[in-house]
């Protein structure tokens, strides 16, 4: 009797805790970077010579630092002459994912870390973008190895999914 009592009541907190969490939203995280090779593909480089500014999209939930990436789920590439994230909205295409829009703001390069900077979309998912500048990972780009340095993180903010 004492046995059938607990395993009920087990059940039953096991089922109820799982009625009643609430829904997890989206996992999609996206990163603005600078990414610089690891090695000068032509022997010798001028600093910034073969920088990369790009958006990266994790579709399964944040990167943990210095964890080796070799591929994002989508990565794009910003054109642009010494291009800049602060006080422009950009928009690239994130293949078929949609266009990404950020807007961070003009003066979020002086942020601390951890402090909103701005906002973006994908299609119409929303993002919050907060000031980072040392969450790293490796990317593969045209057979050299890049490490990306992230100057924005933006965390999905659509709770619908």
């Amino acid at each position: 009797m004492f046995f059938e009592a607990t395993a009920t009541l087990l059940f039953l907190s096991i089922f109820l805790s799982e009625a009643l969490a609430a829904p997890a939203g989206s996992k999609h995280n996206i990163y603005l970077v600078k990414c610089e090779p690891n090695e000068c593909p032509i022997g010798l480089c001028d600093p910034g010579e073969f920088t990369i500014m790009g958006a990266a999209l994790f579709r399964n939930g944040p990167v943990t630092s210095g964890t080796r990436v070799t591929k994002p789920d989508v990565f794009t590439e910003v054109s642009g002459y010494r291009s800049q994230w602060e006080g422009a909205k950009r928009t690239v295409r994130m293949g078929t994912d949609g266009t990404l829009t950020s807007n961070i703001s003009s003066g979020a390069a002086a942020l601390a870390k951890g402090q909103i900077a701005g906002d973006a979309t994908l299609g119409s998912e929303p993002f919050t973008c907060f000031k980072d500048g040392s969450t790293k990972f490796t990317i593969s780009r045209d057979g050299d190895a890049y490490t990306c340095t992230t100057s924005y993180w933006c965390p999905s903010v659509d709770v619908s999914i």
